[in-house]
């Protein structure tokens, strides 16, 4: 049993200043505190500053608070000792208490204490209070203190008052790159990207200007959020210039701006490069590129290289992963995520409980999609659209229109809480349109405007779809002649479609000629005209039209999983046809369905 430490009465301060040092734990420090007690030191503001950064180091913010308490006579370094200490926990409303103790007890402010407490004030989302921290910095000349002027300028620039933060950041003939990184932050921060353009500009011209990771980051993050490949190859110049990319955090956004430029072999080549500096971040950047790019069998290769280098995935990983198990309707790959999330207690948020909705659904399991969303501790606008479109796709329309009708109800339009948006009203009018629920399809569409929202095209192609697939064409074309937009493609699209069903050659002719002038490099209309007219016997008609244009309609891709193994195909793949039983098959059901239609 170790003894509790002893004070020399011949050079006290020397003894308590090895132990200062060294006691890192509670019970250390405790026993540190009980000596300075009996030697009557903890009054003494040298002392009580010092046994009070113990406690905090040991991770004991109460006992740090009596110790602090316990001085006599503080001066500002044991203030910012215990106002230091609850800011690092984050405890920011204590942190403007004692700072308005401070000012009570008629002690002067410094730039450590005012940075701590704007700190606070930015984290609290308490602007006015923010503004009054700057008038005392002034009041006191702090402004320009190296500390305060980039936490200032921080605050001003993340709650929104981008005039001030601007105003304030002309006014310093010194601009350290800290303050030009938090002014691009700010920039970022409400999608004002050309400004951080202009900032660009003038960081070139600035004298004695220094590039560094941090406002480099902000300049790619920019770029990426542009789609500015151009600018974003010349920022990957600079930091290669000036030797950046030792930092993670700036590969990565550098990796995430090539991805979202669609340069995925730039993004590729400097992730291989990257050896060490690979953390779950920098993967994730690249699973989460590929998946929103569509290269999902990329991003699950990743994926599989990120498991065996031993990288636990986070949230967001698993957010990628399973949108490109959605894409690929890989449904063993999928349940494999799902599992891996339940077996390590992975805590999920909102994305991730909708991507997972949204693969089930994708994946044939609407069922599980459902007891999925079911199970939500919290849902949100794109949770509920998720469901409506798995129902609709499975062609559960009148579940789908229940969930609508479920949402709505528990809509608040003040809050914004589940309001459905212009998305929600294009899954719920696609159930509409399938199922030819004409009269629940117009009053959804009428209700849009107590949302707010305009119809745009795609609504409106819906509602054509809607009247036209029923054979009410008038209706439909009346609809098109009071269309609130311009018919575009889309509603034009959909009302050829329904000419094919009914059998309307003469009208589709029509909108053919009319998508012509709009949309003629467009494949997918003289396809759905070309079937028109074989299903009228015109094959004569079919082979001009096609000869005439040249046209080839490009090829799609279907998925089946068989034997867990995931087969990817398209309609050229004759090998399939001819090494397996699909060709006899194939031409066995076509004779079927031609039997059935002459009925």
């Amino acid at each position: 049993m170790r003894s509790a430490p002893t004070i020399s009465s011949q050079n006290p301060l020397e003894t308590l200043r090895a132990f200062f040092s060294c006691a890192k734990i509670l019970s250390s420090a405790q026993q540190l505190h009980a000596q300075v007690i009996i030697n009557g030191l903890h009054k003494k503001v040298f002392y009580g500053s010092n046994i009070t950064n113990v406690y905090i180091q040991s991770g004991s913010l109460p006992l740090a608070k009596k110790a602090f308490d316990q001085i006599s006579v503080k001066n500002l370094h044991s203030w910012n000792t215990i106002i230091s200490g609850y800011s690092k926990r984050s405890l920011y409303g204590d942190v403007l208490q004692l700072f308005r103790r401070l000012r009570s007890e008629g002690n002067a402010v410094d730039g450590f204490n005012l940075v701590f407490s704007v700190k606070a004030s930015q984290r609290l989302l308490l602007l006015h209070n923010g503004r009054l921290l700057h008038c005392l910095a002034i009041k006191s000349g702090l402004e320009g203190d190296l500390f305060f002027a980039p936490a200032i300028l921080d605050m001003y620039a993340e709650l929104g008052s981008l005039d001030d933060a601007r105003k304030l950041f002309e006014r310093y003939s010194y601009r350290s790159s800290v303050m030009w990184g938090f002014m691009i932050k700010g920039y970022l921060n409400f999608s004002l990207e050309s400004k951080v353009f202009e900032l660009f500009s003038c960081m070139t011209n600035y004298f004695g200007f220094k590039w560094d990771a941090f406002t480099m980051e902000g300049l790619v993050r920019a770029c990426a959020n542009l789609l500015a490949g151009r600018e974003g190859k010349a920022s990957h110049g600079v930091c290669i210039k000036n030797n950046l990319l030792v930092n993670v955090c700036l590969l990565t956004s550098v990796i995430d701006m090539y991805m979202k430029c669609g340069v995925t072999h730039y993004a590729f080549r400097l992730f291989e490069k990257a050896n060490d500096l690979k953390d779950v971040v920098l993967w994730s950047a690249v699973i989460n590129g590929c998946a929103k790019k569509g290269k999902f069998c990329e991003a699950l290769s990743v994926f599989r290289r990120m498991l065996e280098n031993s990288i636990t995935p986070n949230p967001v990983t698993l957010a990628g992963v399973i949108l490109a198990c959605s894409g690929v309707g890989s449904l063993k790959q999928g349940k494999s995520v799902h599992g891996f999330v339940v077996r390590n207690m992975v805590q999920l948020d909102v994305v991730n409980y909708t991507s997972l909705v949204d693969m089930y659904s994708k994946c044939g399991c609407v069922k599980t999609a459902y007891r999925i969303f079911c199970m939500m501790p919290a849902k949100n606008v794109v949770s509920w659209t998720a469901m409506i479109n798995g129902f609709a796709m499975h062609g559960l329309y009148f579940k789908a229109l229940s969930i609508f009708y479920q949402m709505t109800q528990n809509s608040c339009v003040i809050s914004g809480k589940h309001v459905p948006n212009s998305i929600t009203f294009t899954s719920v009018l696609s159930a509409c349109s399938h199922s030819g629920m004409v009269q629940e399809g117009l009053r959804i569409f009428n209700s849009m405007k107590d949302y707010g929202i305009s119809p745009t095209e795609e609504h409106c192609a819906y509602m054509i779809g809607v009247l036209a697939r029923v054979g009410q064409f008038d209706a439909a074309l009346s609809f098109l002649s009071n269309m609130p937009i311009k018919p575009g493609p889309n509603v034009l699209g959909v009302l050829l479609s329904a000419c094919r069903f009914h059998k309307r050659v003469e009208l589709a002719e029509e909108i053919a000629k009319t998508l012509s002038s709009l949309e003629h490099n467009d494949l997918s209309w003289h396809a759905s005209l070309s079937n028109i007219y074989s299903d009228g016997r015109m094959w004569g008609v079919v082979e001009m039209a096609m000869a005439e244009e040249g046209l080839n309609k490009s090829l799609g891709f279907s998925s089946i999983e068989v034997r867990n193994k995931l087969c990817l195909f398209s309609s050229n793949d004759t090998l399939a046809f001819t090494s397996t039983n699909i060709s006899h098959t194939w031409n066995s059901l076509s004779r079927e369905m031609r039997e059935i239609a002459l009925l």
